[in-house]
């Protein structure tokens, strides 16, 4: 166990270690939001300590194996990886000033994932299981409570580093798909939760992959290596359902056979994925993470339909097009507060 200041743990919403007092008497368990009035109650104690949580031998038996053959080069390529491993948590608080959801909803929206990430990082396990549900919870209920007043797509995004907000978007943007085309409220969950664990293999990339603007042919190998890394971190170490690990697998599978790591195509291609990889791209368009330089909506809706069924299913791609106004104009430079 580590000593830790009362002081320190102001910046946690939610912790992602257990804390101790100096009798070894655990006071708060990793995953809890840190209250206030919690805050204060431990404060009467002088010394504090944090430890990760063990595993139970319940979450160390692995999982049936899935029927899907991994690239025993990309295994080679993990084994020399260097995971990124930040030392404390950081989160940009910028705010989209033109966004239906409130500023410091969309500020805790961005604590509460960066806190999540950091413990995945730490130790993938159920703790880190309720993390996101809560997260997946507080999109929901944030996303129900401002889509009658949304009129423009743009109103939904989150706006600063990519890595702070683009899993969160792509969450906001497949639970509105979701409420929009009434889909069961446990598929807009799964949704969600999908969504926000799609790109966990990046937990598992070196930091100076994830930071290049061009990748080299090796860069590039290593970096597709993150959605067989992130199946089997959802699988395996957090293990959840086969249809949620799909979506981290599948979702730069393209609806023509082009994608990876397998080029599925079409139903093959499974259901969730389909709607999570849609928003995905959508996300990486309007926050320019693709060779298509857009400035608006309306641009990367453009591009969407020229894209258009090489990657995308015909209905969906049709239904996500048509959720809200077209005429998106409102520049991304514009909305930063």
């Amino acid at each position: 166990m580590e000593r830790i200041a009362v002081e320190e743990l102001v910046k946690f919403k939610m912790l992602p270690f257990d804390l101790y007092n100096e009798e070894g008497e655990k006071l708060v368990n990793a995953g809890e939001i840190l209250t206030s009035g919690k805050l204060l109650q431990i404060s009467q104690y002088e010394v504090l300590y944090k430890a990760m949580p063990k595993k139970s031998e319940r979450e160390e038996k692995r999982t049936p194996q899935s029927p899907y053959s991994f690239d025993t080069e990309a295994e080679q390529i993990k084994e020399t990886l260097e995971p990124q491993k930040p030392k404390e948590i950081v989160f940009d608080k910028t705010v989209n000033r033109k966004s239906k959801f409130k500023a410091q909803s969309q500020v805790d929206m961005k604590s509460y994932y960066a806190t999540t990430m950091f413990a995945i990082r730490e130790n993938a396990n159920k703790d880190a299981v309720q993390m996101v549900d809560e997260i997946k919870d507080k999109i929901l209920d944030d996303v129900q409570a401002i889509i009658p007043e949304v009129k423009f797509c743009s109103q939904l995004k989150l706006l600063g580093n990519y890595y702070d907000c683009h899993a969160l978007n792509t969450a906001i943007l497949a639970s509105t798909m979701g409420y929009k085309l009434e889909y069961d409220e446990d598929v807009i969950e799964k949704l969600a939760q999908a969504a926000l664990l799609h790109d966990i293999g990046m937990t598992r990339l070196p930091k100076e992959i994830l930071e290049k603007t061009n990748l080299s042919q090796q860069d590039n190998k290593i970096f597709q290596t993150h959605t067989q890394m992130g199946y089997k971190i959802l699988k395996y170490e957090m293990h959840l359902p086969e249809d949620i690990c799909l979506v981290a697998l599948e979702h730069h599978e393209n609806n023509d056979g082009s994608g990876y790591p397998f080029k599925l195509s079409g139903e093959q291609i499974s259901s969730l994925t389909r709607v999570v990889g849609l928003c995905s791209f959508f996300d990486d368009l309007t926050s320019n993470r693709t060779p298509h330089k857009v400035k608006n909506t309306k641009e990367a809706l453009r591009i969407m339909l020229e894209v258009g069924t090489k990657k995308f299913f015909p209905e969906l791609l049709y239904q996500f097009v048509n959720m809200f106004n077209y005429n998106d104009l409102e520049s991304y430079d514009d909305m930063v507060q």
